[in-house]
This record gives structure tokens, C-alpha cells and sequence, in this order.
């Protein structure tokens, strides 16, 4: 909310190192990657800004102007309509090729799952906007909107529909302020953070905890681990960082990437459609039966049809 918003002027200036300082930077950090066993990245709001969502803290951040009663100036893409950036599909790229072993996310705008990351290697800390959930069979359900409802309490979760298998109303699975992180999300958060020997921090002023802890966590158990910090503000684990770069993530991904002999992909939006018939017959007839669903490369259900006509010809006429 507005109240965790930076305090001063210093807080939430915004920093860059030159060209070649970021490209000494990725140089460091590829090389770091190849000889890291176990390798964890923590994103946060600032590897969307560039798909045109505002971050939080920013001098256009959301919370830096609800703070200053402002309106924010520049253009404003909805987490439902951007798509992945660079340093998304970078981190796509590393994991495809053995070299990231869990990602940890603080950001609700879905773009890590667009991006096609596997979910089985990712923590959603905070929850996603696009994403319900049963808690009674725990499905989940990826929808091509916001799942939350306007206009309800803030502890409140319901969003009106119900789960296909057991029929119990969903919940929208953003974590708001003063609400516990998810169970899993968060022992695995700290599980990777535990085990890695390199954490890189993307996008993130490290200001909002217990997620914040993961990378500190890294940091302090061993004084052989490394904690990289790319951020454009100043964060409070800024003196744990072994390597502290001021650089836009994408610009600082496209370096790293083309130093570990990597291309970073354009990003495509796969999904499958599942068509399934079945048939039965009673005394007076037979019944025929068609089901159509939408499915995510990881298997969720995507609501992607806002409507489907069936036609069928029948003795030749249209039925």
C-alpha cells in the first residue's frame, strides 16, 4: 500500500551505470552462472515495466504516487493485455538449458506463466491476478482476466465461480497486505534460497518481507555464496550484494545471455484445444456429446471462448 512507499527524494532516485560498466557487469554475472550449481532468481516489479506496467516504488511506481495524491503520467498497459519482456523470456532461456533451478517471484501480473516458465521450478509468492484456485481439491484455473472481484473486502477471496470437479466457489489467489504467503510457494522460496550458491535479484527494492529474506537468506549462510543485486533504486541488502548493478533488467539479460551463447526468444502464445466425443444411448435415442476446453502448456484449464457455436449437417440441413 501508499504507506510503504519510499520516504525521501534519495530513496526513490533511480540510478544507471554506463554501457560498459553493464556490460562488465553481465560478463561477471555469465561467468558466475556457468560455475554456480545452484542457481535461484528473485524477480520483482521492475522486469515488467518495459511490457508498460507500472512497479510500485518507482518515481512513476504506484505507490510513490498514491503517496503524493499524483496521477501516473506515462502509458499504462494492463497485466491482462502486456506480454512477456526480454528479461522474462531470458529467464525461460537459462532454465530451458540446465542453468536456473528455481525462479521466485513476487509480482500478480501472470507474466512468468505467460512466458511458458515451468510452474514445478516457480514460486508465485504473491499470487497472480489471472489465476483462481479451489481450496477444496486445490485446481487451479487460468483465466484471460482479472479473477478478482471489484469492490469487496480486502481479506476477501471469493470470485463468484465455482470449481468444475467438486463445485466449491473459487478464490482469486492475490495475497494482499497483512494476509499470509501461500505454504508452498513460500517453503519452496526459501528451500531454493537455502541451497543456492548464486541469487540474483531482478527488479526488485527488496522493501516487503517475508519475501524479501529469500535473497538475505542466500547471503548470509555461506560467505561463498553470492548475492547479484540489479535494481535502478537503492535496497536495503545493497551491502550484502556481492556484484550491485544499476541497470534496466532486459538491458543487463541481453548482455548475460549473449555472453553465455544464448539468444533470448520471441515470445509466442501456445495453447491447446481439447475436443472430446462421447456418446451413450437411451430407449428413445442416442445422445451425442461434445466438450471443448482450452488448455496451458502446464496443463491448466484457459479460458480463452467467450462463446462456441456448433453447426452439423444432418440429411443436409443445417441443425
Amino acid at each position: 500500500m501508499s504507506h510503504t512507499a519510499h520516504k525521501n527524494e534519495e530513496e526513490i532516485k533511480e540510478m544507471e551505470c554506463s554501457e560498459e560498466e553493464i556490460i562488465q557487469h553481465a560478463k561477471q554475472l555469465a561467468f558466475s552462472i556457468r560455475r554456480s550449481k545452484c542457481f535461484v532468481v528473485f524477480t520483482g516489479a521492475g522486469i515488467s515495466t518495459s511490457a508498460g506496467i507500472p512497479d510500485f516504488r518507482g518515481p512513476q511506481g504506484v505507490w510513490t504516487l498514491r503517496a503524493k495524491n499524483e496521477q501516473r503520467k506515462a502509458p499504462t498497459t494492463s497485466s491482462i493485455k502486456a506480454i512477456p519482456t526480454k528479461t522474462h523470456m531470458a529467464l525461460v532461456v537459462l532454465e530451458k538449458v540446465g542453468y536456473l533451478k528455481f525462479l521466485i517471484s513476487q509480482n500478480t501480473d501472470g507474466l512468468h506463466r505467460k512466458s511458458g516458465f515451468p510452474t514445478n521450478k516457480f514460486a508465485e509468492l504473491h499470487g497472480n491476478t489471472c489465476l483462481e484456485i479451489c481450496k477444496n481439491c486445490n485446481k487451479e484455473y487460468l483465466r484471460d482476466f482479472r479473477c478478482r472481484k471489484a469492490n469487496i473486502k480486502v481479506h476477501e477471496h471469493g470470485t463468484g465461480r465455482f470449481c468444475n470437479i467438486c463445485s466449491t466457489e473459487l478464490q482469486d489467489t492475490i495475497i494482499n497486505f497483512g494476509e499470509n504467503l501461500p505454504i508452498k510457494p513460500l517453503n519452496d522460496g526459501f528451500d531454493y534460497s537455502h541451497k543456492a550458491d548464486l541469487h540474483l535479484v531482478l527488479g526488485s527494492s527488496l522493501r516487503v518481507t517475508p519475501a524479501a529474506n529469500m535473497p538475505k537468506e542466500t547471503a548470509t549462510i555461506s560467505k561463498r555464496n553470492q548475492l547479484i543485486i540489479c535494481n535502478l533504486q537503492q535496497t536495503p541488502l545493497d551491502y550484502l550484494a556481492t556484484q550491485r548493478i544499476w541497470a534496466k533488467t532486459d538491458v543487463l539479460m541481453e548482455h548475460v545471455l549473449r555472453f553465455l551463447h544464448l539468444t533470448i526468444p520471441e515470445w509466442l502464445l501456445i495453447r491447446k484445444i481439447n475436443i472430446h466425443f462421447t456418446s451413450f444411448s437411451t430407449m428413445a435415442s442416442k445422445i451425442k456429446i461434445i466438450k471443448i476446453e482450452a488448455i496451458e502448456p502446464d496443463g491448466l484449464p484457459a479460458t480463452i471462448f467467450s462463446q462456441i457455436i456448433i453447426r452439423t449437417k444432418q440429411l443436409n440441413k443445417n441443425i
